[in-house]
């Protein structure tokens, strides 16, 4: 047996001992040892191995899978420039602390700065972005290196011959087994105020549902989440609640628990910003995130020794302008980006997966929709970026039986090549074609000199056509009623929702005049002389 097929195979069968059971792999040469295992494994029905032709598309589609599987999923590539398109995704890892499993194949460590053929310095690319980085040229114990979270970096060196000069069963007898997690430490904290805020982020710090849920319920603390399709309790529409300065000194909190990153609301921010006292649970702060401030930052879920009994009349405060928020909402545009989050977020079947692209779709779905408790949600937040939008709603679609993205234009049209290499999966894609972008003219940016040619950069093309050259199924959508009709359509595989929506500038004044009505809707509740 050559060393390069060896070392492939004692990879693949350590993959599968440690329980992994997906794996993403870009078809290359110097990776033909580990295709080749890889593809042998699939046969004996080991593992489900995803091909996909684009590097790039590839990490970002393994980490789709690792969000919703939470295990450890192996993306693997050739030599050279491949491994650098794995970059982007290593770094929404990083941040998000997923399981992205790096394995990328190498020439020997002998021809390094010789001039051969697509080699170069593969080893410690990721630097820091990764928790191991392993070049090696043999087999090395994966079950020490998956013990734990955040992307990991195998740099296998493979001398030729590449392809396995024997033909024995040496899958036999293996079986899948889980790794045990590391035990969980858990806390205690003592709290005197009645005057308590829950803050979730949108990825929760990977906590579940319940156990925030608890944390708020202890601690006698509305509950705001930059995702309202998990929490059914949560304070709806807290971007507009909190947009107005009067009502944030209102409702200034004695403690505001932030769980995971706040990364949406400039208004949730500011908020924070007032805080008597700010506690941080998030297990990134540890090792990530190790410069981040607050009074006090826990990497656990603690527990409260001692439930607290709130104000009644702050509370009575959030409920007030939560329904003014509500009745500013209530005459909104029927047909516009605010009104296609709500309504997309009402639309969805129980248990259906939503991904959420950055920038807009994922801060108008914050602000518009209505709390629900039903639908399993996804967004890129490590680093917040539009890159791989579609490869991550395709990787998260392969563990869902029926599963939808907002994506905005841009970010559509920027993973595009994507849908050169579509999967079979029950996945309906809704872009929120505005003709370019969207967030800019909602930003201090907006009206600059030059803004439509830096800033708003319009695309001025016909997304449906372009998806239609892929061959892949779509439609287009002028109004609300389209597209309720169209998300209750089912689809076998992929299929896209163009929503043609009104002018950027438009979808700004829509915001801004939104904001104006629930500040002149607060001053007339303070007329009346709120208690707080």
């Amino acid at each position: 047996m050559s060393i390069s097929t060896n070392l492939a195979r004692s990879t693949v069968r350590q993959l599968i001992e440690v329980g992994i059971e997906d794996a993403v792999l870009s078809p290359g040469s110097r990776n033909a040892p580990l295709s080749i295992a890889l593809y042998q494994a699939e046969q004996k029905g080991l593992i489900r191995l995803h091909v996909r032709i684009d590097e790039r598309g590839a990490a970002f589609f393994a980490l789709g899978i690792t969000k919703a599987t939470g295990k450890y999923v192996p993306v693997v590539c050739t030599s050279g420039t491949a491994v650098a398109n794995y970059y982007p995704a290593v770094l929404e890892a990083h941040h998000s602390d997923n399981n992205l499993l790096l394995l990328t194949a190498d020439r020997p460590a002998r021809l390094r700065k010789t001039g051969s053929n697509q080699t170069t310095l593969q080893a410690n690319i990721f630097g820091e972005f990764v928790r191991h980085n392993i070049d090696t040229a043999a087999p090395v114990d994966l079950e020490h290196l998956l013990n734990g979270s955040g992307p990991v970096h195998l740099n296998l060196q493979f001398d030729v011959p590449l392809l396995p000069e024997d033909s024995h069963d040496w899958l036999e007898g293996i079986h899948h087994r889980e790794l045990k997690p590391e035990p969980v430490h858990t806390s205690h904290i003592e709290v005197a105020t009645t005057r308590n805020i829950v803050i979730v982020g949108h990825d929760r710090a990977g906590f579940s549902e319940r156990e925030i849920e608890k944390l708020a319920r202890d601690l006698g603390a509305p509950l705001i989440t930059e995702d309202p399709l998990r929490f059914k309790g949560a304070l709806a529409h807290a971007p507009i609640l909190l947009s107005d300065e009067r009502v944030r000194k209102e409702l200034t909190p004695e403690l505001a628990v932030i769980i995971g990153r706040t990364t949406l609301s400039r208004s949730t921010s500011a908020y924070i910003d007032l805080a008597q006292k700010t506690l941080v649970i998030d297990p990134r702060a540890k090792r990530i995130d190790s410069a981040r401030g607050a009074d006090e930052i826990l990497a656990v879920m603690p527990a409260v020794k001692i439930r607290v009994n709130s104000d009644r009349n702050w509370l009575q405060a959030w409920n007030s302008f939560e329904s003014l928020a509500k009745e500013a909402l209530s005459n909104y545009p029927e047909w516009s980006e605010g009104a296609l989050a709500s309504l997309v977020a009402a639309d969805l079947e129980n248990d259906s997966a939503l991904f959420v692209s950055s920038s807009r779709p994922i801060r108008d779905l914050e602000a518009f929709a209505t709390p629900r408790a039903d639908v399993t949600t996804y967004a890129n937040r490590g680093l917040a970026g539009i890159d791989g939008s579609i490869s991550t709603a395709m990787g998260i679609a392969t563990h869902h039986d029926e599963t939808f993205a907002i994506i905005g234009d841009l970010a559509f049209l920027h993973d595009i090549s994507a849908l050169s290499n579509p999967t079979k999966d029950v996945l309906t894609i809704i872009v929120v074609d505005n003709n370019g972008g969207g967030i800019f003219s909602t930003l201090p940016q907006q009206g600059v000199a030059g803004f439509e040619k830096i800033f708003g950069t319009p695309h001025d093309r016909n997304i449906a056509k372009i998806v239609s050259g892929f061959g892949i199924s779509n439609e287009v959508v002028t109004s609300a009623k389209e597209l309720h009709i169209a998300l209750q359509r089912i689809h076998p595989n992929i299929h896209v929702i163009v929503a043609k929506m009104p002018a950027r500038t438009e979808n700004s004044k829509m915001l801004s005049r939104l904001q104006s009505k629930f500040s002149i809707e607060v001053k007339n509740l303070n007329g009346i002389g709120i208690e707080t």
